[in-house]
C-alpha cells in the first residue's frame, strides 16, 4: 500500500515540478523566469524537509518535484534567444546577463537531479528515479519544440549528479 501511495505522490510531484517554474507567470509579484521559481531554491528547501520527515510518500513527492523541475529547466536552457523573458530575473534587481541566466539554469538542473538522487533508498527506488526521469521527459517533451538538446543537457546533468551522489555515498577513510 505504501508503494501505491508513493507512486501517486511521485506523479503529483512530477506534475507540480513541471508547472512550478512557470508559476511566476501567474503572479504580479514576480517576472517570468524569476530566480525564485526557475532554479534550485524551492527544490532545495523541499529536499531538506523530506530529509527530516523520511516517509516514503513525502520522499517520492519531493523526488518527483525535483525531477519535474530538472526536466522543465533542461528545456529552458534552449530558448529562441537569450534576451527578454528568456533571462533569469531577480526581484528588485531586474534581468540578469545571458551568461548568468544560462549558468543558473544549468546549475539548477544539475542540483535538482542530484537532490532527487539523494532521496533514493535502494535499487527499487533507483529504478523509480530512472523511470521518473524518462517519463517526465516524455511528458514534458510533448509540449515542446526542441528535443535533442534538452535530452543531452538532462543526460549530462544526470551524469554529473551521479558522480556527486556516488561520492557522497562512499564511506570516507
Amino acid at each position: 500500500m505504501k508503494y501505491i501511495i508513493g507512486i501517486v505522490a511521485l506523479l503529483v510531484g512530477i506534475a507540480i515540478g513541471k508547472e512550478f517554474p512557470d508559476l511566476d507567470q501567474e503572479t504580479s509579484l514576480l517576472l517570468h523566469r524569476s530566480i525564485v521559481t526557475h532554479g534550485l531554491l524551492l527544490p532545495f528547501v523541499a529536499f531538506g524537509l523530506a530529509s527530516l520527515v523520511r516517509s516514503l510518500p513525502i520522499r517520492w513527492l519531493v523526488l518527483g518535484f525535483s525531477v519535474g523541475v530538472a526536466v522543465h529547466l533542461s528545456f529552458d536552457l534552449f530558448p529562441r534567444g537569450w534576451s527578454g523573458f528568456a533571462l533569469i530575473s531577480v526581484p528588485t534587481v531586474g534581468w540578469t546577463a545571458p551568461w548568468f541566466s544560462w549558468i543558473w539554469i544549468a546549475l539548477s538542473t544539475i542540483v535538482c537531479t542530484y537532490l532527487a538522487m539523494r532521496l533514493v533508498r535502494g535499487g527499487l527506488e533507483g529504478g523509480v528515479f530512472v523511470l521518473s526521469l524518462i517519463g517526465a521527459f516524455g511528458y514534458i517533451a510533448a509540449d515542446e519544440v526542441v528535443f535533442w538538446r534538452p535530452i543531452v543537457a538532462l543526460t549530462v546533468a544526470t551524469i554529473i549528479s551521479s558522480i556527486f551522489a556516488v561520492r557522497h555515498a562512499m564511506p570516507s577513510d
